[in-house]
């Protein structure tokens, strides 16, 4: 793809032409329309086989804490230790796995990393101890993550470019429509608040991974790029300077994932006299406003300016959503709980647009023929963010109040605007590979 300041090839200017809408509402193209995407054979499997591996996460998630601390045997502490070290081994495992799947394809590591963490997360339920359980987070946690960086090379190696975006938006859909109806199903086990229930979760949990790997073999497989399974540029993505800045701001915005895990039910409860029900409210607003608006708002990224803007978007919403937190402090209930849906509400928009832009860039500025290492690194930034965003939030907001509040959005704000510019760096310096001989 040529940079943005650099005149089109015939082939890109076919590719854009006419100038792809902004996400933010135009007409939709029969070709990403809802019913077209339900329809297209791949996206129907991939769409499936997400379905099911995340309802099992629901299911696991709900009950996780409870599971480590009542069945097998670790304390708060210590779950928190075994945790944040599961996901540094996340944040490093997109690339090892990103390279196999550049060598010998997307697909059938995808599958076998999704059956290995099947058959792995059952050890759950046989453990209890604590040097027993920490390197079963941990690989558990390294199969996961990179399971999740070849599924996003999947997409790039399956479906053709246009798709790409509009494809992993309505892939959304079916994560938190998973995560959802999982939750609600281990519901079941923290009424009856048994081990066997919640053992009962685990082994489900299982099931649902190979079931995800048995749907996605009838993905269509991809032949690895020549050079790509001759390892001749396998890290390349490495040590492509913008691209990383690109991914280190992306999971810089990634941080707000602790304002919903972390920061909303602490905020809510022990800062503002909004009541505690407000907290699940969030959350169903969260979710909603993901599932009504992914699809539609992540319409016309697929050109890397678009997409800048949409970063530089979402960053000032998510600062905008950070003042509004700190002003529910002392207000009254009524007038607390509209500052804290509004600002969840900014939040959540700024969530949708950051996902669509980030997405974008990470295929649109990834060599076409190492997408499972690039997408490796992306992910890696993506987890690096996750791991960090519950850590920066309460070091923040919930230590100093308004001025944590204020310096947590300055940091989105920061990363926003520099968007815009690392975009361009990067569009520009892609050529440099591009042309390299095979």
């Amino acid at each position: 793809m040529p940079s943005p300041n650099s005149p089109k090839s015939p082939e890109s200017a076919a590719s854009v032409s006419p100038a792809p809408p902004s996400p933010s509402g135009s007409p939709e193209p029969e070709a990403t329309s809802m019913a077209a995407m339900a329809r297209h054979p791949v996206l129907r499997m991939l769409f499936a086989a997400l379905l099911v591996n995340t309802l099992g996460n629901g299911l696991f998630m709900t009950v996780s804490a409870l599971l480590f601390t009542r069945v097998v045997g670790l304390s708060p502490s210590q779950v928190g230790f075994a945790l944040a070290l599961g996901g540094v081994f996340g944040i490093v495992s997109g690339v090892p796995m990103g390279r196999v799947a550049d060598r010998f394809g997307a697909r059938p590591t995808v599958v076998a990393l999704l059956a290995a963490e099947g058959v792995l997360i059952l050890g759950y339920t046989v453990v209890h101890s604590f040097w027993a359980a920490v390197p079963l987070i941990c690989g558990v946690t390294f199969l996961d993550r990179g399971a999740s960086s070849v599924r996003n090379a999947l997409v790039g190696q399956a479906l053709p470019a246009e798709l790409r975006i509009p494809g992993r938006a309505f892939l959304r859909m079916a994560t938190n429509g998973g995560v959802g109806v999982g939750a609600a199903l281990a519901s079941v086990a923290l009424v009856l608040d048994t081990p066997g229930a919640y053992r009962t979760m685990v082994v489900l949990d299982a099931v649902t991974f190979v079931a995800a790997a048995l749907l996605l073999r009838r993905v269509p497989a991809e032949r690895p790029a020549r050079d790509a399974a001759s390892g001749g540029r396998g890290f390349g993505a490495l040590t492509d300077v913008p691209y990383l800045v690109i991914t280190v701001l992306s999971g810089v915005l990634v941080l707000q994932q602790g304002i919903l895990e972390v920061g909303v039910p602490l905020w809510v409860t022990r800062e503002t006299h909004a009541p505690r029900l407000l907290v699940s409210a969030c959350l169903v607003l969260n979710t909603s406003m993901i599932i009504a608006l992914q699809v539609r708002m992540s319409r016309g990224a697929e050109d890397p300016r678009v997409a800048a803007r949409a970063c530089l978007r979402a960053g000032t919403l998510m600062a905008v959503g950070c003042v509004l937190f700190g002003l529910s402090r002392g207000s009254d209930p009524w007038t607390a709980s509209l500052l804290v849906l509004g600002a969840m509400a900014l939040q959540t928009l700024g969530e949708v647009l950051c996902a669509a832009g980030t997405w974008a860039l990470s295929y649109e500025l990834a060599d076409e023929r190492a997408h499972g290492v690039y997408q490796g690194v992306f992910n890696g930034g993506f987890a690096a963010g996750a791991l960090l965003g519950p850590l920066v939030v309460t070091q923040t907001a919930l230590r100093h109040g308004m001025a944590g509040w204020l310096v947590f959005g300055a940091v989105f704000l920061v990363a926003a605007v520099l968007f815009v510019p690392a975009t361009r760096w990067a569009a520009a310096n892609r050529p440099a590979w591009e042309k390299a001989p095979a």
